[in-house]
């Protein structure tokens, strides 16, 4: 059985809404939303890396896979954080889906 990854991912997405409520300059995920919320740098990235885990799929490449998919992951956190989408509310959906 997997690690549990849900509390991996509260305190990463905590840590991303606490950055972008503080907006430190040198913050990485400050710089992916602008002052205004506009997520166009984070949304490329997720872009970028959604392309990035397919091909590390694809060459059957699972550590690069696993560091892809993490990049991935982030960079979603940061979008929705940016777009007020709460994680609980990611997570009623997937239990609807299931």
């Amino acid at each position: 059985m997997s690690d549990d990854v849900g509390p991996v991912l509260d305190e990463l997405f905590a840590a991303v809404e606490d950055r972008l409520r503080r907006r430190p300059d040198d913050s990485y995920t400050v710089s992916l939303v602008d002052a205004d919320g506009d997520a166009d740098a984070a949304l490329e990235k997720v872009g970028e890396e959604a392309v990035e885990v397919v091909l590390a799929a694809k060459n059957d490449d699972p550590e690069a896979l696993t560091h892809e998919s993490a990049d991935l992951v982030y960079h979603l956190l940061v979008v929705l954080a940016a777009r007020d989408v709460d994680l609980a509310a990611l997570r009623a959906e997937l239990r609807e889906r299931r």
